[in-house]
């Protein structure tokens, strides 16, 4: 049985291995050079279709995916009028980007009143997830129409979840994105006196990790941290984007580590931002942390 077309915009170091996903399991896949042409002469190779533009990619999908790097590029591409006036009644968007609730709510507006579908779904689980094909998703939106996606999520997901209405997708991921940097911070700090105190760093891991301190950020970036490894998977100018997603949405809030940690992602954003976001350890080793 033929599966239904996808149009895949965001080739970046998350979208390219999730669309690879797809192709492997049978997705016809659409798809158009926008930064870089590697991402997307490897798909060809693959099998995909290159298409001159987004509006000819949305003209030949029934599901359109995008993982963007912004708000803006959200805006930018899934507000343009001509690229919604492209997509058939009917066709289902999946959402994927780290962005804000509101410019998510605005979108779904705009889409549901022309008959689109739309389900909101940030991901979590880093590039290692993507390629592994494990990610997490928090999907929020009409519940059909997660029903509706299972089988094309399932390609790269491991765990979907149902978070509730549009805009709560986003919500939780910027949540989890505030944790996240809180959490390297607080790995970061740790294995700064770990070696002052001339404690083995993998002993350091193996027994804070069946300990209450355990985190996936310990287990995952201690490596990178300890050989300086700051090949960019999730780059920390998204990763300070993100930070203040979550600290705009609770402006009214009192929420002083979330502001203390977008304060040291922002100073380290104009020296390390193209890198991970795992050397803001490197950033607070030069403060004297």
């Amino acid at each position: 049985m033929t599966k239904p077309s996808v149009g895949f915009l965001g080739l970046g170091a998350m979208g390219l291995p999730m669309a690879k996903h797809l192709i492997q399991n049978g997705y016809p896949l659409h798809i158009t050079c926008n930064r870089s042409r590697s991402p997307v002469d490897a798909l060809v190779a693959l099998g995909a279709t290159e298409h001159s533009s987004a509006e000819e990619v949305a003209k030949h999908s029934t599901f359109i995916v995008t993982i963007l790097p912004t708000d803006k590029e959200m805006e930018e591409v899934l507000l343009a009028p001509s690229f919604i006036q492209s997509l058939t009644p009917g066709t289902t968007l999946i959402e994927m980007t780290s962005g804000s609730p509101s410019v998510m709510k605005r979108i779904a507006e705009a889409y549901l009143a022309s008959g689109i579908q739309v389900l909101d779904a940030p991901v979590s689980g880093g590039t290692v997830g993507a390629e592994k094909g494990k990610l997490t998703v928090m999907a929020a939106g009409d519940p059909s129409t997660l029903d509706h996606c299972q089988s094309l999520l399932s390609c790269f997901a491991a765990t979907i979840h149902y978070v509730g209405s549009i805009g709560a997708g986003k919500g939780i991921k910027a949540i989890n994105q505030m944790m996240a940097a809180v959490h390297m911070l607080a790995v970061s700090e740790a294995t700064v006196l770990a070696e002052q105190l001339d404690i083995e760093p993998h002993i350091l891991r193996e027994v804070i990790m069946s300990s209450s301190g355990a985190s996936w950020m310990l287990e995952n970036k201690l490596e990178a941290l300890l050989e300086e490894n700051y090949m960019p998977g999730f780059k920390l100018s998204l990763m300070r984007k993100d930070i203040q997603i979550a600290v705009g949405e609770g402006k009214a809030l009192d929420l002083p580590l979330s502001n203390f940690a977008l304060a040291l992602y922002q100073q380290a954003e104009s020296t390390y931002g193209n890198l991970d976001f795992a050397a803001i350890s490197h950033y607070l080793s030069e403060r004297g942390t």
